[in-house]
């Protein structure tokens, strides 16, 4: 077995650099237009970051092929409209995959890649590394721009207007990028930004979290618009709902938050959470904490259910047209809950998943692992 760090006996500060990297309105032939195909072009599913897609997931626990890299994959990955996959390995490379399993190029970043890929216009796949790079990458793997930034990033790019790409970094700053490489504009918070990636909502707000115990609210042009404070740290990427936006600090605690920047809601999930949460379309909010639990939370602010898993989750739910709840756990299984919190089915792949899945066309899952391997699940 390649997967030789001892995670277990990790500390909270260390604990949180490993957690899932995995880790407004777009033009109409970016993430959105895509959102129709069937894709996955982007950490979370959506601008939005709710992690629900408008397609079934996989109905059965099948594991229909892996493919192994030279590192351990953290990363989350995305699927493009026409079924490719994208994923980053600590080896440093960004590899792309077909749906049958092979390998079509894999690019050298030359440093470790934690974060998700995202998927713009005429298939410009963005992603960052530790080294600080924000990289563009034409469909055929070839360098189409960089960006440096002055701190690691571990986080995933989002994607608004005119194919603006905009990218957190642990230099504590959320960066607009032009579609031609060029800074538009930096915010920065009072702290790092380790895993929180923005989220756009459909007035092209932008949202992010901030180890400054704040959740952040930008315009377009990167002034302040309001920031909540929190309890603690936020490693957890915002959601942004029909009626509020939802975000979870690293003591476990979900924010609703009214789109004015004032608190809806609050509640203490009874564990640290790095999870990211998924909002499902009756606002149910869903969420993995670190004693190993999936908390289903009602839009009222009160706790739906609760799924165990045998070890921590740091990785965060998807959720598929049907209802169901997929998430992967440090026990090396992938679960898929229903809607009801009872469990639809789970396949065991041995090692711990800090990846979280994404759902490509025809229902098929797929997931990175720290054994080295990129996994997809279904028929």
């Amino acid at each position: 077995m390649k997967f030789k760090r001892g995670f277990p006996f990790l500390s909270n500060t260390l604990f949180c650099l490993i957690v899932t990297m995995s880790c407004g309105a777009l033009l109409e032939s970016s993430v959105r237009a895509q959102e129709t195909k069937n894709a996955f072009p982007i950490f979370r599913y959506n601008s939005e970051r709710t992690g629900r897609v408008p397609f079934a997931g996989p109905s059965e626990n099948t594991i229909k092929w892996s493919i192994s890299s030279a590192g351990e994959i953290w990363s989350s990955p995305v699927v493009d409209a026409d079924g490719v996959i994208y994923v980053g390995s600590t080896d440093g490379n960004l590899l792309s995959v077909t749906s049958n399993g092979k390998v079509l190029w894999a690019f050298k970043s030359g440093d470790e890649v934690f974060g998700s890929p995202a998927i713009g216009a005429n298939g410009v796949v963005y992603f960052g590394s530790v080294s600080g790079r924000l990289y563009a990458l034409n469909p055929d793997g070839k360098t189409k721009w960089k960006f440096q930034t002055t701190g690691a990033i571990h986080s995933s790019p989002a994607i608004g207007e005119k194919e603006t790409v905009y990218c957190s970094s642990y230099d504590g700053k959320l960066y607009a990028v032009a579609a031609n490489g060029k800074l538009l504009w930096s915010y920065k918070t009072d702290a790092s930004i380790m895993l929180s990636s923005p989220a756009i909502g459909k007035d092209n707000t932008i949202y992010i979290g901030s180890w400054d115990k704040r959740l952040h609210a930008l315009n377009q042009d990167g002034s302040l618009k309001w920031r909540l404070e929190t309890e603690a740290k936020i490693d957890a990427t915002p959601a942004v709902g029909h009626s509020a936006v939802y975000v979870v600090d690293m003591n476990g605690k979900l924010y609703s938050v009214n789109f004015d920047g004032t608190l809806k809601w609050a509640f203490d999930l009874g564990g640290r959470s790095h999870s990211s949460p998924a909002v499902d379309a009756d606002e149910t909010v869903y969420v993995g904490t670190q004693d190993g639990f999936v908390c289903a939370v009602k839009n009222d602010g009160t706790l739906k259910w609760k799924f165990k898993t045998e070890k921590s989750i740091t990785a965060s739910p998807v959720v598929d047209a049907n209802g169901i709840v997929y998430i992967g756990s440090w026990d090396g299984n992938v679960y898929a809950i229903n809607a009801d919190g009872t469990l639809k089915w789970s396949v065991k792949i041995g090692d711990p998943l800090l990846s979280s899945p994404a759902i490509g066309s025809g229902g098929v899952l797929y997931v990175g692992c720290v054994d080295w391997k990129l996994y997809a699940i279904g028929q």
